[in-house]
């Protein structure tokens, strides 16, 4: 098992891409500690706790970290998973919504990684993993707070990779359109879902969507040894996107 006895706090672990890294990381011999607004986990196991947490108050990230600390005793590792888009242009978008995308999907990563920090440089071998997206480096239309806060989010990873090696590495997974039920409301909507997953299929030379698996699989590898001598880069899980 590549994470047998590694404890890893799960930011967003109640759904979507961070309900996958939280199986199979369970499935690697991890401990998993989840934090987000859902009231529970949408599973259960032994390895697996919950702690509600609104990651915009630092205060409540703090509690999260110690949580962990009292049911397994230490912190070797840190995905930050939640996150929010909301759609809207310069000229549509509320300075309310620019500003809670700003708030969730930045402050939330930097408010996590602030208070596991001092635990994770305890252990050897620990890492963090934060979600971008491949919208940070690679911007569209009516993203205009979304791709903001993600190119923020690659910049936020590639400074604590900076100031904390070689003790702790801090990788950034930069996914593009992955099937989850942020946006699988879109094709039970849709009068032809076949014809409009083939329409965003077309936004990748690979010619899919991404998977909970692909996204798991990579988040598996940057948070194992194995990536030993990986740190400070953000690595695109995309299909393509950015070539």
């Amino acid at each position: 098992m590549r994470l047998k006895d590694k404890v890893i706090i799960i930011t967003g672990a109640s759904s979507g891409i961070g309900e996958g890294i939280a199986k199979r990381f369970i499935e690697e011999g991890a401990k998993i500690v989840g934090c987000g607004i859902e009231e529970n986990l949408n599973f259960k196991h032994d390895n697996a706790i919950y702690v509600k947490a609104n990651l915009t108050k630092f205060e409540e990230t703090q509690n999260v970290v110690n949580k962990a600390l009292e049911k397994f005793g230490k912190i070797n590792g840190l995905v930050n998973c939640a996150g929010i888009t909301l759609i809207g242009s310069l000229e549509t978008s509320s300075v309310e919504d620019f500003s809670k995308q700003l708030d969730v999907n930045v402050k939330g990563v930097f408010h996590m990684c602030k208070a596991a920090i001092k635990e994770l440089k305890k252990q050897k071998n620990s890492a963090i993993v934060n979600i971008g997206s491949d919208l940070g480096v690679r911007p569209i239309p009516e993203r205009i707070g979304y791709c903001p806060s993600k190119a923020a989010v690659i910049m936020l990873t590639k400074c604590i990779a900076a100031e904390y090696a070689p003790n702790v590495r801090a990788n950034c997974l930069l996914p593009g359109l992955v099937e989850t039920p942020m946006i699988k409301f879109r094709f039970e909507e849709s009068e032809d879902p076949d014809a409009l997953r083939a329409e965003y299929a077309k936004i990748y030379p690979m010619n899919r969507m991404g998977t909970l698996e692909d996204m798991a699989n990579t988040a598996l590898f940057l948070i194992s040894e194995e990536s030993s001598f990986i740190t400070g880069e953000k690595i695109g899980v995309c299909g393509g996107s950015l070539i």
